[in-house]
């Protein structure tokens, strides 16, 4: 193997890593935020039944309902996917292995 592509490939083993540790790092702080609001959200079937008695929507006002909150985290996340693919390929254009 010559320098070259030595060099390349020890590159493209970082890069790979990166992109590992990047995708734990989301995955951890998703877990996280999904530990968190489950936390949060225990008694929220009692809190729903007192809200949806008080307000016809069953939502408070100014506030999104929860398909809406649903909504946002899930575009949030397609749209953090969206960006390490295309930083991937940028990096794999300038290492020239795509």
């Amino acid at each position: 193997m010559t320098s070259t592509s030595n060099g390349r490939a020890n590159a493209g083993d970082g890069f790979v890593d990166m992109v590992s540790r990047g995708q734990k790092a989301v995955t951890d702080a998703a877990t996280g935020m999904a530990e968190m609001w489950g936390a949060a959200l225990s008694g929220a079937d009692d809190a729903a039944r007192r809200t949806s008695a008080s307000f016809p929507g069953g939502s408070l006002p100014g506030y999104p309902s929860p398909g809406e909150v649903v909504d946002r985290a899930v575009d949030t996340g397609i749209a953090v996917l969206e960006m390490q693919r295309s930083v991937a390929h940028q990096v794999l254009d300038a290492l020239r292995l795509r």
